[in-house]
C-alpha cells in the first residue's frame, strides 16, 4: 500500500514538472515577457511597453532655410548737428543799451532790428566832423586860390619859384586835412550804424543777458546768438577707410544718410555736400556735413545724434537670430537634414540685421534651420520639421552690428 501511494506521488510530481517545462517554454518562445504585476512591482517596462515607446510620433519643430540676400552695406557715426550760419553779435561800438525789440530764443528775420544802443554821441560825434570838413575844405578852397594867383604872377615875373613851391605844399596839406575829415565823419555814421544791432540773416536768437540800460563795451561785450536752423547740418568724422567709401558711392550717386532714433530707426535723411579738405593728423578721420530739411525744429546746433551711411548692397546669407545657440565660444545652429534627424553645425557669424544675423561660414543656402525647441535639441535627434516661410529680405535694414564711434 505504501509502495502505491509513493509511485502515485512520483506521477503527480512528474506531472506538476512537465507542467512546468511547458508553460516555461511558452514564456520563452513568447518573448518571456514580465506579468504586468510583477513589472509594476518591479518598475520595469514590459517590451510592449518598450516597442510603444519606440514608435512615439517625433518632436515637431519649426525650421526655416537659410537665404542669400541683398543687405545695405552701411556704417554709423555719432554726429553732431551745426548751423551752416551760427553768428555771435557783440557790440562795435561803447555805449548804454536803450532798445531790445526782439524776443531772446524766438525767430528773427534778416536785417531786424535787436539792440539799440544810445545813438547821442555819435550824431554830436557826428556834427564835430562835419564841422571840421567844412573847415578843411574853406582852407582848401583858399590855398587854391593861392596857387593860381601866384602861377599868374609867376608868368609875369612878380612871384617867386619858392613862393609858388609853399602854394603848392599848402594845398596838398589842405587837400589831406579835407579828406581827413571826411574819413571822421564816415567813421562817426558807422558809429551810428553800429549802435543799431540788426539780424545777419533768418534764423533763431539765443537767450540773451544784455538788457536795456546795460552799458556794453565794444568789440567785448556779447549780445545775442543766432543760428540757421532751417536747414541745418550734421557733422561727422570718418575714418579713412569709411571716407574713401563716401568719396567712391557719392561719385557714383549711391551714398544715402539716415539720421536715427534711440530704436536705431531712420527718422530723416540727409544729403552730404561738403567734404573736408584734409584728415585731422591727431584722429586720422575726415569731417564730412550733410545738411537735412529741419522745418519743425527737432535737431538744434550741438546736439548729439546717431547717424547712418549707406554707401552700397551686398550678398549676405541670412538666417534667424533666434536660432542661435552657444556651445562654449563657439555659434551653432541645429540644422536639420532630409531624413529628419538633428545635427548641431558649428557656424561663423556676421553682421545683425534686423531679426535676422549673417552666416559667413559653415552653412549653405537651402539648410533647414531649427527656429524652436533649441533647449531640447541634440545630436541625431529625429523631428518632424515644419517649415516656415523663407528668411524675408531685409529691405532697407542695415547692419545693427556697424557702429562706428
Amino acid at each position: 500500500m505504501a509502495l502505491v501511494r509513493q509511485g502515485v506521488g512520483f506521477v503527480i510530481t512528474g506531472l506538476v514538472v512537465g507542467a512546468l517545462g511547458i508553460a516555461a517554454g511558452a514564456w520563452w518562445g513568447a518573448g518571456h515577457p514580465i506579468p504586468g504585476f510583477l513589472a509594476h512591482h518591479f518598475k520595469v517596462a514590459s517590451r510592449a511597453d518598450t516597442k510603444r515607446a519606440r514608435e512615439e510620433p517625433r518632436l515637431a519643430v519649426k525650421a526655416v532655410r537659410a537665404s542669400s540676400q541683398e543687405v545695405p552695406v552701411a556704417f554709423e557715426y555719432t554726429g553732431t548737428i551745426v548751423s551752416p550760419r551760427d553768428a555771435a553779435l557783440q557790440a562795435r561800438v561803447t555805449g548804454f543799451v536803450v532798445e531790445r525789440p526782439f524776443e531772446p530764443g524766438g525767430h528773427v528775420k534778416k536785417g531786424q532790428v535787436l539792440f539799440r544802443i544810445d545813438p547821442r554821441p555819435f550824431e554830436v560825434a557826428l556834427k564835430s566832423a562835419q564841422a571840421l570838413r567844412d573847415q578843411a575844405k574853406a582852407t582848401l578852397d583858399f590855398a587854391q586860390a593861392e596857387v593860381n594867383r601866384t602861377e599868374q604872377l609867376a608868368d609875369k615875373g612878380f612871384a617867386t619859384e619858392q613862393r609858388a613851391q609853399q602854394n603848392q605844399s599848402n594845398l596838398a596839406t589842405a587837400n589831406a586835412k579835407l579828406e581827413e575829415a571826411e574819413a571822421a565823419m564816415a567813421r562817426q555814421r558807422l558809429n551810428l550804424e553800429y549802435a543799431v544791432i540788426r539780424a545777419p540773416f533768418d534764423g533763431r536768437s539765443s537767450l540773451s543777458m544784455a538788457n536795456i540800460g546795460d552799458m556794453v563795451i565794444e568789440n567785448q561785450t556779447n549780445l545775442v546768438s543766432v543760428v540757421q536752423v532751417n536747414p541745418i547740418d550734421v557733422q561727422m568724422a570718418l575714418s579713412s577707410e569709411d571716407a574713401e567709401a563716401v568719396r567712391v558711392a557719392q561719385g557714383e550717386g549711391r551714398v544715402k544718410v539716415q539720421l536715427l532714433d534711440v530704436q536705431r530707426q531712420p527718422v530723416r535723411e540727409a544729403t552730404i555736400y561738403r567734404l573736408d579738405n584734409r584728415f585731422d593728423p591727431r584722429t586720422g578721420r575726415r569731417l564730412i556735413q550733410a545738411w537735412l530739411d529741419n522745418a519743425d525744429e527737432r535737431y538744434l546746433p550741438g546736439r548729439f545724434v546717431r547717424s547712418r551711411i549707406e554707401v552700397g548692397r551686398q550678398e549676405r546669407l541670412l538666417v534667424p537670430t533666434v536660432a542661435l545657440s552657444a556651445q562654449l565660444d563657439q555659434q551653432v545652429v541645429w540644422t536639420v537634414d532630409e531624413a529628419g534627424t538633428v545635427h548641431m553645425t558649428a557656424i561663423e557669424v556676421g553682421d545683425v540685421y534686423g531679426d535676422n544675423t549673417a552666416v559667413l561660414k559653415g552653412l549653405k543656402p537651402g539648410t533647414l534651420v531649427v527656429t524652436d525647441h533649441l533647449q531640447s535639441m541634440r545630436q541625431n535627434l529625429k523631428v518632424e520639421p515644419r517649415i516656415a516661410e523663407e528668411v524675408s529680405a531685409v529691405h532697407d535694414t542695415p547692419a545693427a552690428g556697424e557702429a562706428r564711434h
